[in-house]
């Protein structure tokens, strides 16, 4: 790719050039360049929080960060690569919560219970993480196979439903649970309806 810029910002006129920043690793960063790629990524889940994959441009991300345009391509080639970042530190914060809910705890009914319950109560404590979480649901497969497999894993351990039902079960209590926190978390549904809308999708499990 040729880049046209000035050798201020790291490039040579009408060269090839890598760019530094977009190659290096985080820790090999300096603190400045740091700051800036965070600052962008902070500000990038909050642009799809609130507007959905689809909404999210270079232009909004970098005046929300307060940063210069230029300084966007330092560090991302594209909105796709900077939306595929945020997934995979979604993704990664998801499994995380999970691991720390269910620690020494076996799998079944509990489990999944106080999974459910603990996205809900989420919605309501940390409503921007929910709202990045449902806005790439549909669009970062990770995250979704990621609901879906701790569901089914729980489902397993102790639900009596045909096993060809199951798969319609786990995308059901999944796709529910993800609506009912996007609700929450933008204020249509009370934080005092949690223990009521987990009952209910505990009830389908049999």
């Amino acid at each position: 790719m040729t880049v046209v810029s000035v050798k201020n910002d790291g490039y040579v006129n009408n060269e090839i050039f890598a760019r530094p920043e977009m190659n290096a690793n985080f820790e090999d960063l300096t603190p400045k360049a740091r700051r800036t790629r965070l600052a962008l990524l902070e500000a990038a889940r909050v642009e799809l929080g609130n507007r959905g994959v689809a909404g999210v441009t270079v232009m909004a991300v970098c005046e929300r960060a307060g940063i210069g345009r230029t300084s966007f391509y330092n560090y991302f080639e594209d909105t796709g690569a900077l939306v595929s970042t945020v997934a995979e530190e979604a993704a990664k914060d998801v499994k995380e919560r999970f691991d720390a809910l269910h620690s020494g705890v076996p799998r079944g009914r509990k489990r999944l219970e106080a999974c459910l319950r603990m996205i809900l109560e989420t919605a309501t404590n940390d409503s921007e993480a929910i709202l990045l979480v449902t806005s790439l649901a549909n669009s970062a497969p990770k995250i979704m196979e990621l609901l879906r497999a701790e569901i089914s894993a729980e489902l397993a351990a102790f639900a009596r439903v045909p096993a060809k039902d199951q798969p319609v079960l786990v995308d059901h209590l999944t796709q529910t649970v993800l609506a009912l926190a996007h609700q929450m978390a933008i204020g249509n549904l009370a934080k005092e309806s949690v223990d009521c809308h987990v009952e209910f999708m505990m009830r389908a499990c049999g």
